[in-house]
């Protein structure tokens, strides 16, 4: 059994995918939010595999842990001694968040781009620059500022002490195309998901679809030729299961984050017919890399 551990608003994506491509799964899968945990206050858990995700939604990235953090710590403990590492992934103390992530990637030489608190003046910050939160979304591009000065301007008393500065890393090729690739880790293995194709820096969907773009996905999915580097980065960020965001600069992978707040499914009424093969190839490697995390056998 996988015991997919995640907070109550963000249940559904699971969910979504249980009730859709990942039927088979059904059964196998269990849904648990955190706040019944907190509540029934139980560490001794069923056998089975346990996955940890909306890590910094729920438990956030400050230090000292908060009492909530605290907890998960804890939980990851037992459930590490219980049934071994292999079958608990990812780790509310140790997982890599935004900024540890972007610091790491930078300094094990896989980006080029740099990260660092928006109120903590870098005088090696190359400009331009964005502002962007730890944790969350975002769904509008930010606007690109060219100095300290717009990055203090744009800066509010008010705002979170955890608001970041990031490098600007122009990723477009020679046409003004911009491509984002996604990749889920489940366990060991590199599963793609998406090559999104879009004239905005901010790539969030496919905005580009025609023969050429699905084609292009297609072969990604098929081929998944960068899987090496993105494990790396995965066992850098001490993190099992989540999707990895990235582009290529110059052929080099360049990783934004690596969300444990995943996406699974798209709705169909949200997305353009031509790209149903792109989700149903992705779904059967899905569900592979799912069953092969929860082998049988081990402590009962």
């Amino acid at each position: 059994m996988i015991y997919y551990l995640t907070n109550t608003r963000n249940a559904g994506l699971m969910q979504a995918f249980l009730a859709t491509s990942g039927r088979a799964l059904a059964r196998r899968i269990a849904i648990v939010p955190y706040e019944r945990l907190i509540v029934q206050r139980r560490l001794r858990l069923p056998f089975g595999t346990y996955v940890f995700t909306s890590l910094g939604q729920t438990f956030g990235s400050r230090e000292p842990p908060s009492p909530v953090r605290q907890w998960a710590i804890r939980l990851h403990t037992h459930l590490v001694e219980q049934f071994g590492p292999d079958r608990v992934l990812n780790d509310p103390g140790r997982s890599l968040r935004r900024l540890g992530l972007l610091k790491a990637l930078s300094e094990a030489g896989i980006n080029r781009f740099r990260a660092g608190l928006a109120s903590q003046p870098d005088p090696a910050m190359r400009y331009p620059v964005f502002l962007r939160d730890e944790h969350g979304t975002v769904w509008e591009a930010p606007p690109l500022l060219a100095s300290r000065a717009e990055v203090d301007a744009c800066l509010r008393p008010g705002d979170p002490p955890d608001r970041l500065a990031i490098e600007f890393c122009d990723t477009r090729d020679a046409t003004g195309v911009y491509r984002k690739y996604g990749c889920f880790v489940v366990g060991g293995r590199i599963v793609p998901r998406h090559l999104f194709f879009s004239r905005n820096w901010l790539v969030k969907t496919a905005d580009i679809v025609d023969p050429d773009a699905i084609a292009a996905e297609l072969e990604y999915l098929r081929t998944n030729p960068h899987a090496d580097v993105l494990a790396r980065a995965c066992r850098l960020a001490r993190i099992g299961y989540g999707r990895i965001d990235y582009a290529l600069l110059e052929g080099s992978v360049q990783i934004w984050e690596i969300n444990t707040t995943p996406q699974i499914v798209v709705p169909p009424d949200k997305d353009p017919p031509e790209r149903a093969p792109v989700h149903a190839m992705f779904a059967a490697a899905f569900r592979a890399a799912l069953e092969a995390i929860d082998p049988p056998g081990g402590a009962q």
